[in-house]
């Protein structure tokens, strides 16, 4: 994930260097001009250090360039919109998360969802996301209104049944036989899989143990339409935009979703670890 964010940084100071060799500045000349130090424009240039959108404005107009300035910030706002971090993020709290999350699925047509190892959040149960919700708050050390979080992705949820809205979901074998809470919790978050795995608006595959598609994306991703992909990891949520990183993510997701089981099958696997369990 922070492969895309240092790509995005470096496509940055490539175009910034482009910017300065057509106007026929040394990177020595144009930290004169500027009055920086050479290291902070080498360092701009290869992507290392980000620049504010003044010290843009500045390099372009140094460069006798001033109008692409506005294309340069823009790059710029690309990047700090793909990493939102997540103790911002928990200000409004975890129910303020699930809100925002709320607001942002209302215009998705279609869902692309996969999950290695945990049970997605709009296919949960009350007491599967209170297990889950209850870990973040220990991982962020901050106290959140973990009841009121659940009630608000449990309303989350009525979206399964809009019909104009479609849902491809993609889970590892490995995502039901963790468990998260006791063995109740597993049991009924399975039931609820086999249930939802029924309504016409959703696709629900799961990848067995013993499948081995071509290949198998170690972190979850959520594809909306063909817009841009969420990603979630340990310190924030990373939002892809770019087309080349959408198109990567839904040709990882058919290539993942060639070795799970769905419909009956799917059901034989999820009956298979309820079964496990008590034994």
């Amino acid at each position: 994930m922070s492969h895309s964010i240092e790509r995005a940084r470096r496509d940055l100071g490539r175009r910034l260097r482009e910017v300065r060799r057509s106007a026929g500045l040394t990177g020595v000349r144009l930290a004169e001009l500027l009055s920086w130090s050479q290291p902070k424009v080498s360092k701009i240039e290869t992507g290392r250090q980000s620049p504010t959108a003044a010290e843009i404005t500045a390099w372009a107009r140094a460069c006798g360039r001033a109008h692409t300035a506005s294309e340069l910030i823009d790059r710029l706002h690309d990047l700090e919109s793909m990493w939102v971090e997540w103790k911002d993020q928990l200000h409004g709290g975890l129910g303020g998360i699930q809100s925002r999350m709320a607001v942002e699925e209302k215009h998705v047509r279609l869902f692309r969802v996969y999950e290695p190892m945990i049970v997605p959040g709009l296919l949960q149960t009350p007491g599967y996301a209170r297990a889950v919700l209850e870990a973040a708050d220990r991982k962020n050390v901050v106290s959140c209104d973990i009841e009121g979080a659940v009630e608000q992705r449990m309303r989350q949820q009525e979206i399964l049944y809009q019909r104009d809205k479609r849902f491809r979901f993609v889970i590892s074998e490995a995502a039901v036989r963790h468990t998260r809470g006791d063995r109740e919790t597993m049991a009924a978050q399975i039931d609820r899989l086999i249930t939802v795995s029924t309504l016409s608006t959703v696709s629900l595959g799961i990848i067995p143990f013993d499948s081995s598609p071509p290949y198998l994306p170690l972190h979850g991703f959520w594809i909306h339409d063909d817009d841009s992909v969420v990603v979630e990891t340990v310190s924030a949520e990373l939002t892809l935009t770019h087309r080349s990183e959408i198109d990567q993510y839904a040709h990882v997701f058919t290539m993942a979703s060639s070795g799970a089981r769905f419909r009956g099958e799917a059901r034989q696997v999820l009956r298979r670890a309820a079964e496990t369990m008590d034994e």
